[in-house]
C-alpha cells in the first residue's frame, strides 16, 4: 500500500466506519516502507459531540467566596508564623 492508498483509506474509515466513534486510524509506514492502516481505541476528536454545561454569558470564576476577607487574604497557617 503507498502513502497516498493508506491516506484515503483513513479518511473514508474516518467518515464512513461504524466503529468512528469508538476508534481512530493513522497511515503508519513500516519498516520496508509499505504503509499500512493503524487502528485506535481512541475516538476521533471529528466524531465527538460537543457539549458543554455553561451557559453563554456566564462567569464561573465571578462566584462568591463565602469565606470571610481575612480568610480569603491569609491562609491558616499565616496567624502562627512569628
Amino acid at each position: 500500500m503507498t502513502e497516498t492508498e493508506a491516506r484515503e483509506r483513513v479518511a473514508r474509515l474516518t467518515a464512513e466506519s461504524p466503529e468512528r466513534h469508538t476508534h481512530s486510524w493513522l497511515a503508519r509506514e513500516g519498516s520496508g516502507g509499505a504503509w499500512s492502516v493503524v487502528k485506535l481505541g481512541v475516538p476521533s476528536p471529528k466524531a465527538q459531540p460537543v457539549t458543554g454545561t455553561t451557559q453563554p454569558g456566564e462567569n464561573v470564576a465571578a462566584k462568591d467566596d463565602p469565606r470571610s476577607p481575612l480568610e480569603q487574604n491569609f491562609p491558616p497557617w499565616s496567624a502562627t508564623i512569628i
